[in-house]
C-alpha cells in the first residue's frame, strides 16, 4: 500500500465539508490523452461518433467548451498544466543559457508535490517518451516526477490497455486520499489502433506505405527537412485523419473501462476527474503537420472535461479557460489552500458555482509567439517582427481569414491587451536566439523534424 502517515486526519479535513456543505471530494485522477485535439469529439461538434463515452462523460458533468492549452508541444504544455505557470517561464527559467526545462523545474512544485504536502498518496503511469521520470531520447533530463511516490514508466509508447492496466495496479496499492496521473499517448501519431480494434474511419488502401502505416513523418521531412515537395494527396490526408479518429475511438473505449472500474471500486462518488490534452494536432489546416508548430487552435485548442462529486453536472461554461487553470480548481475542490504558491491559473469553481466573475483570456505561447483569446476574438503576436493576427472565431472557427488589416483598431486593442497581461505577470517574450535555440533542442531529440 501506498500510505501516508497523516491521512486519518486529512480524511477528515479534506472529504468533510463544513457544516451544511456537500462532503468534498476525496481523491483526484487526471487523464491526459495526449494529442487530442478538442474538435475531433463530438462533445465538442464533431460529426464522426469518435467518442461516445466522452460526450456522454461530458453530457453529464462539466464540460468547457472554450478551454486551450498553453503550449503546441508535451514538454511545456505538461510543466504548464502540472505546476499552473505559464510556458514561457520555463524559458525564462534557463534564459542565460537559452535552455529550456523540459522536466519540470526544482523551483516550481507540481500538483503531486503539493498534494503530497497535505498527506495524499501520489502515482503516475505515462506512456508519453517525454513526460518521464528517467532519460528517453525525447527527453534526456526526465524530471516528471517530482512529488510523485511511484512514477511507472512500463507503458513507454505503448497503447491504452497497457496505462489501463497499469493504473489498476495502482488503484489496488493507492490508499485514500490520492492522486493518480494517467498520461495516454493515443492518439498521437503514428495514428495505428491497435490490430484487434476494428477501424470504423479507416476503410481506404492508400498506396503508399507511410500513409497506409498512420505516420506523419514523410510529411514532415517533406515541409521541415529539404525533402521531396509536399505530394499528399486529399485522399492520403483524409487516410492520416480517418486513422487519428479511430485512435480516439479506441482510447474512448479504455476510459470508459476507467470510468466503469471507478463505479466497480466504490470510488466514483468521491474521486475527482479531469479529462484534458497537451494539445491538438495539425492536418495540413495551416500548412503544418503534426504539433509544435504554431499556436492555431487545431493544435492548442483542448478539451477539459471534469466530474466533480458533490457539483452538479449536465453544465457547459462558455467562459475561456486554459490547463493553467486546473491545478488551482482541483486543489479548491478538495479543499487545500494554494499557500505562497503564485498560480498563473485561477480555480474555475466560481465560474462552475455560477458567480458573476468574468471569464479570464487565455494565454499561449510558442517560439516568439504568443496568443490571447478573448471570447470570440483572438490575436497573435510574434515578438520579433510585431507581425500579427486576428481571428473571429465565432465567424471563422477554422482561423481561415487574418482580420488584423480589416479591423485594426481590435488587433491594436487585443494585442495591447496581451502585452499588458504579459508584463502584469512579469513574463518577458522570448527573443529569437531563445525560440531558435530551444527548437534546435527538440530537433536533436528528434522531435522535430
Amino acid at each position: 500500500m501506498i500510505r501516508r502517515s497523516v491521512l486519518p486526519l486529512l480524511c477528515l479535513a479534506v472529504a468533510c465539508g463544513g457544516p451544511g456543505e456537500a462532503p468534498r471530494p476525496r481523491n483526484l485522477i487526471l487523464v491526459v490523452a495526449d494529442t487530442l485535439r478538442a474538435d475531433h469529439l463530438g462533445a465538442y461538434g464533431y460529426p464522426r461518433d469518435t467518442s461516445p463515452a466522452i460526450d456522454a462523460f461530458a453530457e453529464a458533468n462539466l464540460l468547457f467548451e472554450r478551454s486551450r492549452s498553453q503550449a503546441p508541444c508535451t514538454a511545456p504544455s505538461v510543466n504548464s498544466l502540472l505546476t499552473s505557470r505559464h510556458p514561457l517561464r520555463f524559458q525564462g527559467a534557463r534564459q542565460e543559457t537559452l535552455r529550456m526545462p523540459l522536466g519540470i523545474p526544482e523551483r516550481f512544485p507540481s500538483l503531486a508535490t503539493l498534494l503530497g504536502r497535505h498527506g495524499f498518496s501520489t502515482a503516475a503511469v505515462s506512456a508519453s517518451p517525454v513526460v518521464r521520470k528517467t532519460p528517453t531520447a525525447h527527453n534526456r533530463e526526465g524530471g516528471f516526477d517530482r512529488g510523485f511516490d511511484r512514477f511507472v514508466e512500463d507503458c513507454l509508447w505503448a497503447d491504452a490497455s497497457c496505462v489501463h492496466a497499469a493504473a489498476l495496479t495502482l488503484l489496488d496499492e493507492l490508499e485514500p486520499p490520492f492522486f493518480l496521473y494517467l498520461h495516454y499517448m493515443d492518439p498521437h501519431g503514428p495514428y495505428q489502433p491497435p490490430a484487434g480494434h476494428p477501424r470504423r474511419f479507416a476503410n481506404r488502401a492508400p498506396a503508399r506505405s507511410f500513409v497506409a502505416a498512420g505516420d506523419p513523418k514523410p510529411v514532415g521531412r517533406m515541409l521541415y527537412a529539404n525533402g521531396p515537395p509536399v505530394d499528399l494527396t486529399p485522399s492520403e490526408l483524409q487516410h492520416l485523419v480517418d486513422l487519428y479518429d479511430d485512435e480516439i475511438l479506441y482510447f474512448d473505449g479504455w476510459f470508459q473501462a476507467l470510468l466503469d472500474e471507478l463505479d466497480r471500486r466504490g470510488l466514483a462518488d468521491d474521486t475527482l476527474v479531469v479529462l484534458a490534452s497537451d494539445h491538438g494536432e495539425e492536418f495540413l489546416d495551416h500548412g503544418d503537420i503534426e504539433h509544435c508548430r504554431n499556436l492555431y487552435d487545431a493544435e492548442i485548442r483542448t478539451p477539459l472535461v471534469m466530474r466533480v462529486p458533490g457539483v452538479e453536472g449536465g453544465r457547459r461554461i462558455r467562459a475561456d479557460v486554459g490547463n493553467l487553470d486546473i491545478v488551482p480548481s482541483v486543489l479548491d475542490w478538495l479543499g487545500i489552500p494554494p499557500g505562497d504558491e503564485a498560480f498563473d491559473g485561477r480555480s474555475l469553481r466560481p465560474l462552475v458555482e455560477g458567480s458573476d466573475e468574468p471569464g479570464a483570456p487565455s494565454l499561449a505561447a510558442w517560439n516568439t509567439w504568443t496568443s490571447l483569446t478573448a471570447g470570440d476574438l483572438k490575436v497573435m503576436v510574434e515578438s520579433v517582427t510585431g507581425r500579427t493576427e486576428l481571428y473571429d472565431l465565432a465567424r471563422d472557427p477554422e482561423e481561415r481569414e487574418d482580420l488584423s488589416a480589416k479591423r485594426a483598431d481590435e488587433a491594436a486593442r487585443l494585442s495591447s491587451a496581451l502585452a499588458s497581461e504579459l508584463a502584469e505577470q512579469g513574463i518577458a517574450r522570448p527573443g529569437p536566439e531563445a525560440a531558435a535555440a530551444f527548437q534546435e533542442r527538440l530537433r536533436a531529440l528528434g522531435y522535430l523534424e
